[in-house]
Formats: C-alpha cells, sequence, structure tokens
C-alpha cells in the first residue's frame, strides 16, 4: 500500500472518532441544555455567560499557545516538552490568582454579587488544567482519536449530569459554573492514564524560550481574536441587562451547537494533518480547498436551516420563555456565512508557524468588529446580531489574502470547490422553505414542522451533492464502500 491512500485512511479514520466524539457530546449537550433551559431563566444564564465568556479570554492566556506549539514543533525533545509543562503551570496558576483577586471588582463594576462567586469556582478550572493539558495535545498530534472519543464522551456525560443534577436542586447559575470542575477532573485523570509514553515529565523552563517565543504571537492573536467574539457579552450586560445577555446568548448558542459539536471534530483532525503534511514538505492548497469545500456544504446548510427554523427550534429545545432568541439566531445565522469560508484558515496559520498573519489578521478584523457592536448596542439586540456580517466580510478579505501568499495559490483556486457548496445549501434551503410554507399551511405544530423539514433538507442535500459532484459525495461514496466491505467480511 502506498503512503498517499495509507495517509488518507489514517485521516478519516481520525475523522470518524473525531466526528463520534462530536456527536456523542452533541446528543449530551443538546439534552442537557433542553433540561437546563426550562431550569434556569434567562438572568441566572445572562450571569454565566458574562462569567464565562470571561474565563474565556483567561484560558487563552493559560494556554499561551503551548497545545499548538506541541501539535506543530518538528522536533519535539524532552526539553521541549518539559518547558511546556513548565510553561502551561506557570501560566494557568497566575490566571487563577488573578481571577479570584478580580472577581469583585468585576461583580461590583456589573452591580451582580453572583459573578464573583460564579468566578471563585471557575478559577479552580486553572489550578487543574495544566495536569491534563499537555498530554491531551499530545493526543491530538498523535492523532489517537479513539482515546479522546472515550475522554471527552465521559467528561461530557459528567459536565452534563452535574448541571442538572444542581440547577434540579436550585442551585441556579451555580450549577453551571460547578460542572466544568467535574469536568476537567475526570478529564486529568482519564488523560493521566491514557497518556502518550514518556509524556509525564517534571516542569523545567531550561528550553522555555522557544515555547515562549511562539505562544506570544499566537496567545496575542488568540486573545484578539477570543476578546472580539466574546465582546457583546460585556456589551450587553452594561447597556441593556442579563436576561438581555441570556436571550442573545441562547442564540448565539444554538449556532454554536455546530461549532463546537460538528466544526470542531472537523478543526481538531484539521490541525494535526496539516501539521503532519508541512513537516513532510506536502504543499496544503488542496488539502485546504477540498477540507473547506466538505466543511461548508455542511456549514451552509445549517446555517441556511437556522435562519429558516429558528423559531421552532427554540420552541422545541428551549420554551417558550426563549421566543425572543429566535430572530437574533435568524440574523446571526446569515451573518456567519462568510466565515466559514475560512474556519481551517487559523488552523493551517498556526499548523504552518504564520502565527504572525494570524495576528496580523486580528488587528484589522477586530477593531472592526468591536466599533460595529458597541454602535449597535444603542439600537437593539437584532443589530448588534446583524454586525457579525460585516466583520465577517472583512475576516474573509484578510484571510484571503494572507492565504493566497502562504499557500502560493490564487484566491479562485483555494475556494472554488466551495462555490459548489453555496448552490448544495440553496437546494436543500429550497426544499426546506417549500415544505415549512406546507406545514404553516396546516398550521401544524413547531415540533411537526421540524421532523417534515429536517428529512426533506437532508434527501435535498444528499442528491444536491450527487448531482453537482461535489468532494462530499465523494467521502460519502468511500465511507460506505468501507462499510459494505466490513459487512461482507463479517458475514
Amino acid at each position: 500500500m502506498s503512503a498517499e491512500p495509507t495517509k488518507s485512511l489514517s485521516v478519516r479514520r481520525a475523522l470518524v472518532w473525531s466526528f463520534a466524539e462530536r456527536y456523542a457530546s452533541l446528543v449530551i449537550t443538546l439534552v442537557s441544555t433542553m433540561l437546563l433551559a426550562r431550569l434556569l431563566t434567562p438572568a441566572q444564564v445572562g450571569v454565566f455567560s458574562l462569567c464565562a465568556a470571561f474565563t474565556i479570554l483567561a484560558s487563552i492566556l493559560r494556554d499561551f499557545g503551548i497545545s499548538e506549539y506541541l501539535i506543530q514543533e518538528k522536533d519535539l525533545t524532552k526539553d521541549k516538552l518539559q518547558a511546556a509543562f513548565g510553561m502551561a503551570i506557570l501560566t494557568a496558576w497566575a490566571i487563577a490568582l488573578f481571577i479570584l483577586f478580580f472577581r469583585h471588582a468585576m461583580a461590583t463594576f456589573y452591580a451582580e454579587p453572583g459573578v464573583a462567586e460564579v468566578l471563585a469556582v471557575m478559577s479552580l478550572n486553572f489550578f487543574i488544567l495544566p495536569f491534563a493539558s499537555p498530554a491531551f495535545a499530545l493526543l491530538n498530534r498523535e492523532m489517537a482519536f479513539k482515546k479522546i472519543f472515550v475522554i471527552q464522551t465521559l467528561c461530557s456525560l459528567v459536565h452534563a449530569s452535574t448541571a442538572v443534577i444542581l440547577a434540579f436542586y436550585g442551585h441556579g447559575y451555580m450549577s453551571l459554573a460547578w460542572a466544568p470542575i467535574a469536568s476537567i477532573v475526570v478529564q486529568t485523570v482519564l488523560v493521566t492514564y491514557l497518556r502518550p509514553r514518556d509524556s509525564l515529565l517534571l516542569p523545567n523552563l531550561g528550553s522555555a524560550r522557544v515555547v515562549f517565543n511562539y505562544g506570544l504571537m499566537f496567545v496575542t492573536s488568540r486573545l484578539i481574536e477570543s476578546t472580539t467574539r466574546n465582546a457583546h457579552e460585556f456589551i450587553i450586560a452594561k447597556q441593556f441587562d442579563f436576561g438581555s445577555v441570556g436571550i442573545f446568548s441562547r442564540a448565539f448558542g444554538l449556532i454554536e451547537l455546530f461549532f463546537t459539536n460538528i466544526t470542531s471534530a472537523i478543526l481538531r483532525v484539521a490541525s494535526p494533518t496539516f501539521a503532519t503534511d508541512h513537516r513532510a514538505g506536502i504543499p496544503l492548497d488542496g488539502t485546504f480547498a477540498r477540507g473547506t469545500a466538505i466543511f461548508t456544504s455542511i456549514g451552509f446548510t445549517f446555517l441556511g436551516f437556522v435562519s429558516l427554523m429558528s423559531a421552532d427550534v427554540i420552541q422545541v429545545l428551549f420554551g417558550h420563555q426563549w421566543d425572543a432568541a429566535a430572530p437574533i439566531a435568524s440574523i446571526l445565522a446569515i451573518s456567519l456565512m462568510p466565515s466559514y469560508l475560512v474556519a481551517l484558515a487559523p488552523n493551517l496559520l498556526a499548523a504552518t508557524g504564520h502565527v504572525k498573519r494570524r495576528l496580523q489578521i486580528s488587528l484589522w478584523y477586530s477593531p472592526v468588529h468591536l466599533a460595529g457592536i458597541f454602535a449597535a448596542s444603542f439600537v437593539s439586540l437584532e443589530a448588534i446580531a446583524a454586525v457579525w456580517g460585516l466583520s465577517n466580510t472583512v475576516m474573509l478579505i484578510m484571510y484571503s489574502r494572507h492565504l493566497v501568499v502562504v499557500l502560493h495559490k490564487p484566491a479562485y483556486q483555494l475556494f472554488a470547490p466551495s462555490m459548489r457548496s453555496a448552490l448544495v445549501a440553496a437546494i436543500s434551503i429550497s426544499g426546506q422553505f417549500a415544505t415549512l410554507h406546507v406545514c404553516q399551511h396546516f398550521n401544524l405544530p413547531p415540533l411537526v414542522n421540524l421532523l417534515l423539514v429536517v428529512p426533506v433538507g437532508g434527501l435535498c442535500w444528499l442528491a444536491a451533492v450527487r448531482l453537482l459532484k461535489h468532494p462530499v459525495h465523494e467521502e460519502i461514496a468511500q465511507l460506505l464502500q468501507r462499510f459494505r466491505v466490513r459487512r461482507a467480511q463479517a458475514g
């Protein structure tokens, strides 16, 4: 067997395990979210969402690009591993102490004592995470996604059950604060047991400079990106109220269900794949173009579905107290479409060592987005959602310019396969729209609408990818072929 088919099979196997883990997580998250939406009020969710946005920013500083460094480093020696572990402890514990000292000031600024309570608990994450994150990054580097499936699925179960049980017994937003602590404790134990051989080392900062140099550029760009991505939480909390934060968070969270549970399955495999190919000197333009086409064929269709069916989805999943989130979710779905064309780009730049370019893009994109969010906050939540359309278009333009330089290919070659994704999405959404029109004519309930629209949209999507000979059709055909072969061998 040649090297190329072996590599392709390895990547596809990794994707299967990655998707299995994310689909399992999706089911667990969906069930727990439905329960929590009926146990917690928008204001309670808003308090936690604000704290979560703050700790997400802190998490970027905590990791300091160490995970990405371990994945992309060509010559990963014992000294560099020890330095990465030492840096992980140093940065994480410093951030934990900062959160503990800063929590009361933040609670006073937002006039909500619960903010201090939630941040105190969430700071525990930063004391525990350094003992798991470097080994977890090595599992990703080795593409050991079967082990990751076991770890993450068990952690998702622990996270969901902890949150639901505590919420049921009336602990409000604190139930959401304690859930990730329980999850990270389980993750640390499992990663320690399943870690790669020789990865349990004592920390040593002797080779920290090489880690620091990579991490500084990476963490700066990530911090800017994440601040930009989460700034609306802080602005809405100040300009509106915590109920509005909860409503907007629920709308954004509906779309994040896809990004977190589907997109991350692809991105998790993309980073080590790009890094492996780059270390081997293999051109990445074809991998990027094909991967983006496959991703957008699913992503564009999903965003169109959310834009069309947000009211029904929110009523079925979360209940009527969240109805105000529906129009916001519809606007966000349309506004996020440009960003899906470059969803793989940050991972490609990080995997090839071009973290400075990623920083340059962030420095252009972020001011546009932040200024837009601030101006829109004087209008409405819907106006804030619409800002993503403008800023994501800027992001698309900037990433396209840098990808052309890094991959040595014109933009039309990199994105041409994804144009068929737009046609695939249009065909699927047309089928969904026609089905919804019939459902509305007969005044059917939201659950029935979804049960009819989803399969019709899925069938139209399958017909479209086959008719247009989209790259994703080849992937589906190969999966089916392998399934038939295994079934014949078993028989």
